[in-house]
């Protein structure tokens, strides 16, 4: 029984230091819970004297967990009690606050010199941490006038104008006069017709706040115009810096806006347009050559084409479709494909093929584009520019030569068939044997009307998975192969 007692009191007394030891760890614990760091709202601060008082606002890491008092010190060249007053040489940070404030009284009266300055530096605490990294100290600058930082945009690089089908992207650089200590909001306001996230983007998005880092001069941000196919459009985006707060910034008043011209304007292709098609034929006759193999252009030839009345800025193309009956014998029009892709079916004669109907007898055409070169231009300057296309395909139905051709002049097939159709190539129900499509991947060049002898200079790339394509194309040719592309350089001038 004596055992039994004495082991029961030995298990209390484990137990109760258990608890104890619980306890007593559980205390220490609460009573080593973070110091929290301090640090000051701004390193640097301009103080219009005028306003009489300033307060120097200091932020904790952590919540106060008691009533917490931070010991200042004091410097510069400004004198207490001549140019400013304290109430205190510390800051009280209530419990369970962030935050705590020390107003400083400013004697404006008695500011005259230029440059004065109150550093305060947090001074070393038991209650608190001073971290090196940290804004443990600010300057106060006094004068007459609020000097704050100034943002303004940078001009140099920025264009006047841009055109909203090349869909460009613009950087804009905002400098500033002074670094920040804190990051800082800028919101871009916008005058004009164009709406943020239809029109255009900034930095990919349709937010118009930019974030100015800490320790910076300059940042940038993006704006992109949306493409849009319109002739004639035109727009102007004004683009103005405004701080988000303005206690922190300020604008230049030269710098501070820039006005950008977003237009399409329309292109007058008359400069090329110059002589009719023949017998009253749609368009206007164009000569046309390509670039050879030794840098001179080769194989000229006349091609039709107009202006697209629908959409102003393409150049489309005509074909010979229609046959005409001129004296009991039938001709046709004059023209054919703007791009000269039959010259890139130049088959050997045991298997030549012709397409659609032909001038006379082996000239083949394409189908026709109404959307072929599309003219960019810049404001104020429409007479000279860059040439491009949207991607689209030309198809043609191939026809043997040698059954197309058979019989004697007047009763060969072609003729026959224009014939029976009226010349309309449509309603043609001569068998094909195959059908080649070429699609045109892109196109880039210029355009020059101030030239004595204006002109269109561009380069083709072309595709297509038709065995007839790029076969047997005149040696001639300076045909590039990329990869699955052809590149072919064209030049396109006036009759």
């Amino acid at each position: 029984m004596k055992n039994l007692v004495q082991s029961f009191n030995l298990s209390l007394i484990i137990l109760v230091t258990i608890l104890v030891t619980s306890v007593s760890c559980e205390k220490v614990d609460d009573g080593r819970s973070k110091i929290p760091a301090v640090s000051f709202e701004t390193a640097i601060i301009s103080v219009n004297t005028e306003a009489g008082e300033y307060e120097a606002v200091l932020h904790l890491s952590e919540p106060a967990k008691e009533q917490l008092a931070v010991r200042l010190q004091f410097s510069g060249n400004a004198v207490e009690n001549e140019h400013y007053t304290l109430e205190s040489k510390e800051i009280q940070i209530a419990k369970g606050d962030f935050s705590g404030k020390l107003k400083i009284g400013i004697l404006n009266e008695n500011i005259w010199e230029e440059n004065l300055e109150i550093k305060i530096v947090v001074a070393p605490g038991t209650d608190y941490v001073v971290l090196p990294d940290a804004n443990t100290e600010i300057i106060i600058k006094l004068t007459k006038e609020i000097v704050l930082p100034l943002l303004s945009l940078d001009m140099g690089s920025l264009p006047a104008s841009t055109n909203p089908f090349k869909e460009e992207e613009l950087t804009y650089t905002i400098k500033l006069d002074q670094k920040l200590a804190t990051p800082r909001e800028v919101t871009l306001l916008f005058e004009g017709t164009m709406t943020i996230g239809q029109d255009f983007t900034i930095n990919g998005g349709n937010s118009n706040k930019i974030t100015f880092p800490a320790n910076a001069t300059e940042t940038s941000f993006k704006l992109k115009i949306r493409k849009k196919d319109q002739a004639g459009f035109r727009s102007e985006l004004k683009l103005t810096l405004t701080p988000s707060d303005t206690r922190f910034l300020a604008v230049s008043p030269d710098g501070g806006s820039h006005t950008i011209i977003v237009s399409d304007p329309l292109v007058d292709l008359t400069p090329i347009l110059k002589t009719p098609a023949l017998s009253g034929g749609a368009g206007y006759q164009i000569y046309q050559a390509i670039k050879g193999t030794d840098d001179s252009w080769v194989g000229r030839v006349v091609i039709n084409s107009s202006q697209n009345t629908q959409k102003q800025n393409y150049l489309r193309t005509h074909r010979n479709q229609i046959f005409i009956a001129a004296f009991d014998c039938n001709s046709n029009l004059s023209g054919g494909d703007i791009l000269r892709l039959s010259d890139m079916l130049n088959f050997g004669t045991t298997d030549t093929v012709i397409a659609d109907y032909g001038a006379a007898k082996t000239t083949r055409f394409f189908s026709q584009s109404d959307s072929l070169i599309r003219f960019v231009a810049e404001e104020g300057t429409t007479n000279k520019g860059q040439i491009t296309t949207v991607n689209q395909k030309f198809s043609a139905k191939l026809i043997r030569k040698e059954d197309w051709e058979t019989g004697t002049n007047g009763n060969k097939q072609w003729h026959i068939d224009s014939k029976t159709t009226g010349g309309d190539i449509s309603k043609s129900t001569y068998p094909t044997f195959a059908t080649i499509e070429v699609e045109l991947v892109k196109l880039e060049g210029t355009f020059d009307f101030t030239l004595a002898e204006p002109e269109l200079i561009f380069d083709a790339w072309f595709k297509s998975t038709s065995p007839y394509f790029m076969r047997n194309y005149p040696t001639t040719l300076n045909v590039v192969k990329e990869g699955d592309l052809y590149k072919v350089t064209y030049r396109l001038y006036p009759r």
